[in-house]
């Protein structure tokens, strides 16, 4: 018996019951049809419609009038995802939010989060404390907690720093108007 052989023909033979499964660009008609856009509908915080979006309750991206881009890079897209990147648990399937909430930071708060969380980080682009602030809560399928920063040093520019929960460099995105 040839074991190379034969795990070769197992590969095959799965592969080709999973090529099998796929129905092509033609949807299955007996396959149940889900709109995620209402299956999963709930509101948006307005406070944040200007600047984003959220698409099938499962990422936050950018408006159409604004651009969010990570330092140093024009084409790769950021957006906030329902996966947290710390999760608590190991969970299969697909996550998605379960709550959202955003916050208008005050001046004191503001000034108390740059010096103890944004100055801390080494990417952040600003020497001083953002102008606005808007803090938005999220919760998804499984419990996991994230906080997402939106800091906005003028009216067209700012940034965004996740927070999940420990804020991280690589976590952090710009913002700019159109």
């Amino acid at each position: 018996m040839n074991f190379k052989r034969d795990l070769l023909v197992v590969g095959l033979l799965a592969l080709s019951g999973l090529a099998g499964a796929h129905t092509g660009p033609n949807p299955d008609p007996k396959e149940a049809q889900v709109d995620c856009r209402k299956v999963f509908n709930f509101t948006f915080p307005s406070m944040l419609e200007f600047v984003a979006k959220i698409d099938c309750n499962q990422f936050i991206s950018s408006s159409d009038d604004w651009i969010w881009r990570y330092p140093n890079s024009y084409f790769d897209s950021p957006f906030i995802s329902a996966f947290s990147p710390r999760t608590r648990k190991p969970e299969p399937g697909v996550r998605f939010f379960r709550r959202l909430s955003a916050t208008e930071v005050d001046a004191e708060q503001t000034q108390q989060a740059y010096d103890t969380i944004f100055k801390k980080i080494r990417t952040f682009p600003d020497q001083q404390a953002p102008k606005r602030l808007i803090r938005m809560d999220t919760v998804n399928d499984i419990k996991d907690e994230q906080q997402a920063w939106f800091g906005f040093s003028s009216d067209e520019k700012g940034w965004v720093v996740i927070c999940a929960p420990d804020c991280a460099p690589e976590y952090l995105f710009l913002l700019e108007k159109r």
